[in-house]
């Protein structure tokens, strides 16, 4: 069986963002997996992460050879604790059983309604897009010492390395960052 390589932790999540020590750890470490894997594979793109966590996995991380790549590692950690709230909002306020989705109630703790709950998700994932920004920046600007952005690759997540924002709206496409007029 493979080694399951996370580029945060728990611990980190929890000392950098408001929610409980008491979280259970398989909430956390799904929430962990689903913003690595999918939010910052789209900021990195795959070849750049896969080489990360290869690293992680021979332990060569930490080697002087590979400090740009450390560093990275530690530019990504806010965006990942910001992207774990995010994810894990509703899984933990929300159970899935034999009986459907339920929610759970009780005597010293008042649920927040969807309401709540939707704020609470906004506002980590502001967050986490300025976090996503800053990373985007760094990584533009660090181009050179990462082989694995090419400009393939760059072209692939050209759209995540210049905007951060999540909304709503699909803000790309015929009509995006060039001007031109769909037809």
């Amino acid at each position: 069986m493979a080694v399951e390589i996370l580029l945060t932790s728990e611990a980190y999540v929890k000392t950098v963002t408001a929610i409980s020590d008491n979280l259970a750890g398989k909430y956390m470490l799904t929430s962990i997996r689903e913003a690595q894997e999918q939010g910052l594979r789209s900021i990195l793109g795959d070849c750049l992460l896969d080489t990360i966590k290869a690293m992680y996995a021979a332990g060569s991380i930490d080697d002087e050879a590979n400090g740009a790549y450390k560093t990275l590692v530690k530019r990504c950690q806010d965006y990942l604790a910001y992207m774990t709230v995010v994810e894990i909002l509703n899984k933990v306020s929300y159970k899935v059983t034999n009986f459907g989705v339920a929610k759970s109630a009780d005597q010293n703790l008042q649920n927040a309604s969807q309401d709540e709950i939707v704020k609470q998700l906004y506002y980590y994932q502001a967050k986490a897009d300025a976090c996503c920004y800053r990373l985007q920046i760094y990584l533009m600007d660090n181009r050179s010492s990462y082989p694995e952005l090419d400009e393939c690759t760059c072209r692939r997540i050209k759209s995540n390395l210049y905007s951060a924002a999540t909304c709503g709206l699909w803000l790309g496409g015929a009509r995006g960052r060039d001007g031109r007029k769909a037809r």
